[in-house]
């Protein structure tokens, strides 16, 4: 379920939620990079982020990447502890 119809307080459990307030903060030219733990996961709920979150997952503005091919990465999948120690190399290769 969405957690806002359960719970009795403001729920933000996405930093997707302040992308329209991000993007207004730059020219609209700049491109802005969204790192997520899973980029196949996120296309999915593209129509969620855009209703409720006002993320338009197909703007040109957002580069996204997942972190999913990340060694070490798969820890979050799991929902283990990142040891971003070992993990830090392959995000900076990423980007």
């Amino acid at each position: 379920p969405i957690a806002r119809s359960i719970a009795k307080v403001p729920i933000f459990m996405s930093s997707m939620v302040q992308s329209p307030m991000i993007s207004v903060a730059f020219d609209k030219y700049d491109q802005i990079l969204v790192l997520t733990a899973n980029s196949n996961t996120l296309g999915p709920q593209k129509e969620v982020l855009l209703s409720h979150c006002g993320f338009d997952v197909d703007d040109d503005r957002f580069i996204i990447r997942g972190c999913q091919d990340v060694p070490g990465f798969e820890a979050v999948a799991k929902g283990d502890k990142v040891d971003v120690e070992y993990v830090t190399p392959g995000i900076v290769k990423l980007v």
